[in-house]
């Protein structure tokens, strides 16, 4: 045990020292003003105080963003985050400004305009009480008003200077994806996925987008991963990531000086297609027949890696996703154009039975699949806790 020391500068660092040793569980404190500017911040100074009446405190900065706006408007809510909820650590410490903030989770307003957390641990709407300056921070009294709880019990915990779940979840997640969604997206999500929970197994299958449908509904797996298109057939579908498709054409081709072209101008040359039923030749095949013209597809390959091979060799052009035909130009003599067509950008989804009708695990992954297409392709950071308080 540490012995008491006179020296402040000595005390202050075995204080922190101390507090890292002290767990507790992440929230986010929210507010709006009278204008509905939403306000938030991470914290961990956030404890109950009495029963009757239904009270807790938090600790707040006197220059956290939020301090003027939560004393001003007289109500906050305290949102307690799942493990889940990592990403939103990252957002709401620093990463992210002002209601940009917001724009990670699915955020809600109550009656009174004042934002909290869907899927929550809990969300406590108080009324501040009184608000005591005490240092560097206001010590708030909040009056709780209103309660939300979901079921079960997750909390996101911080210690020793990290964030840790408090309980290490199993199980087994069958997943079938298409080809663009598993190279584009999949592999960073499932990394980070997997690093949270490293004890529950990932099984993933790649299949033409109609193929993944069809194994959903026929409980062949459960988690599906399609660019939007076919019929789904009374699946559940949630929105995942966007993507665009362009021209991939030899270095010393006559389309390879444009910027961009309109499809119709590309049906002049020869093709290489991807495999037969493929979302990206299905679309090709569309937009000719629109046109009343001949899609001249000269030879058909499997993968992505194939076609850029192929189109190197001056055996024809292709058509792929933007991030993919770049990774490819970089490394191979081969141009990208741009198509200057509406139908040329896409959607990927999830699809699945039912949310409801998921395991613990595959419901994990659908949360964490959720929350990464809202943070786009930008990586979740250790938060910077800018406000955050140990």
């Amino acid at each position: 045990m540490t012995t008491p020391l006179a020296d402040s500068a000595q005390v202050t660092a075995e204080f922190k020292r101390a507090m890292r040793r002290l767990a507790s569980t992440v929230t986010i404190i929210s507010t709006a003003d009278v204008n509905g500017n939403r306000h938030g911040m991470t914290a961990t100074a956030v404890n109950s105080l009495t029963m009757d009446p239904p009270s807790l405190l938090i600790c707040v900065n006197h220059s956290a963003s939020i301090h003027s706006t939560l004393i001003g408007r007289g109500r906050f809510c305290v949102n307690v985050l799942t493990t889940e909820h990592e990403d939103l650590v990252s957002a709401f410490s620093g990463r992210l400004k002002g209601d940009a903030r917001f724009e990670v989770g699915e955020w809600r307003n109550e009656d009174s305009g004042m934002p909290y957390l869907e899927g929550a641990q809990s969300n406590l709407f108080c009324d501040i009480d009184s608000v005591v300056p005490f240092g560097t921070h206001s010590v708030v009294i909040g009056r709780v008003s209103a309660v939300r709880v979901e079921e079960g019990i997750r909390p996101l915990i911080f210690a020793d200077g990290k964030l840790g779940a408090t309980q290490s979840l199993t199980g087994h997640v069958r997943i079938a994806s298409n080809l663009s969604t598993l190279t584009q997206f999949l592999p960073t999500d499932l990394e980070t996925f997997l690093k949270k929970h490293p004890l529950i197994d990932v099984h993933l299958e790649e299949k033409v987008s109609t193929a993944v449908v069809t194994a959903v509904q026929e409980n062949a797996c459960d988690i599906g991963l399609i660019v939007e298109g076919p019929k789904v057939g009374g699946l559940e579908v949630i929105p995942y990531r966007d993507d665009r498709l362009v021209l991939t054409v030899p270095e010393n081709h006559p389309l390879a000086g444009k910027s961009s072209v309109k499809f119709a101008d590309t049906l002049d040359y020869d093709y290489v297609g991807l495999h037969t039923g493929s979302q990206i030749n299905l679309q090709i095949q569309r937009a000719a027949a629109e046109l009343d013209k001949a899609w001249r597809c000269r030879m058909q390959v499997h993968t992505y890696d194939a076609l850029a091979a192929m189109v190197q060799a001056g055996l024809g052009i292709g058509m792929l996703p933007l991030k993919m035909a770049h990774l490819y130009a970089k490394a191979m003599n081969i141009k990208v154009v741009e198509l200057d067509e509406t139908w040329a950008q896409r959607r990927h989804a999830i699809v699945i039975r039912s949310y409801d009708s998921l395991q613990a695990a595959g419901k994990r992954l659908i949360d964490h699949l959720k929350r990464t297409s809202q943070l786009g392709d930008s990586r979740a950071e250790e938060p910077a806790r800018e406000e955050a308080h140990a």
